[in-house]
């Protein structure tokens, strides 16, 4: 990130969009150390002696820091505003790698259900140790997810990396349009949808295009996340 870019995320509509959602999770604690006590530890050490490399930060070794991304977890699940059930609500998370987001809704009473690849030995390892159910699919442009099963009431996806193309580049409004219209068939008619965006190679996090797309569709923006409210509010 360069200097001037800095200065924008500070100054500009990030800054600000960072200020609302740290003064909105300040309005809802939440002690990410509780869902340390859940985890089965045998299982945990397992898996973190035969992949963990301390100081790791590039590969997926990195995500067997457990306390750093379980505080990262706790923050999606603030900014989401969910809750200790009832009601209880079903989950699913696109690309849900280790299982962290979901660990802490299902500890929170929630049903919830992952969908990614399996090749990954970290990932896989760690759903197994939180017991989190995944299925195990590829998300590609203009065809639909598989049958998941009863209607969710949020769909989440973190860090995406499904809506890129074979050349590497990103997803248009095309794309996007075919793939929401296919997740919401998945809602309850009060579901909602919620995407964080990974960044682009000019620092933006959606080309201007995408961002008018979901703007018409009734999303609201805060930097890299989109947040689509049911069908029923729009």
């Amino acid at each position: 990130m360069t200097f001037s870019q800095k200065l924008r995320k500070i100054f500009g509509t990030d800054g600000w969009h960072s200020l609302a959602a740290g003064v909105s999770r300040m309005a809802y604690p939440l002690d990410w150390r509780q869902f340390m006590e859940p985890i089965d530890a045998e299982g945990l050490e397992r898996l973190r002696a035969k992949y963990y490399a301390p100081g790791e930060r590039v590969l997926p070794a990195k995500y067997l820091n457990v306390a750093e991304w379980m505080k990262t977890s706790v923050k999606r699940i603030r900014d989401l505003r969910i809750r200790k059930a009832p009601p209880r609500l079903r989950i699913l998370d696109l690309g849900c790698g280790t299982g962290y987001f979901l660990h802490v809704a299902k500890c929170l009473g929630h049903d919830v259900l992952g969908l990614d690849l399996d090749v990954e030995p970290v990932f896989t390892g760690m759903l197994e140790v939180l017991g989190i159910p995944r299925v195990v699919h590829t998300i590609y442009a203009f065809q639909p997810m598989p049958d998941l099963g009863a209607p969710f009431d949020l769909i989440t996806a973190h860090m995406t990396c499904f809506n890129r193309r074979a050349d590497g580049s990103h997803w248009g409004t095309q794309e996007w349009d075919y793939f929401i219209k296919d997740a919401e068939t998945r809602l309850t008619p009060t579901g909602r949808l919620q995407f964080d965006l990974n960044v682009l190679p000019d620092g933006r996090h959606m080309a201007d295009d995408v961002r008018e797309f979901f703007l018409s569709h009734g999303a609201r923006i805060e930097r890299r996340r989109i947040y689509l409210p049911p069908r029923s509010a729009r």
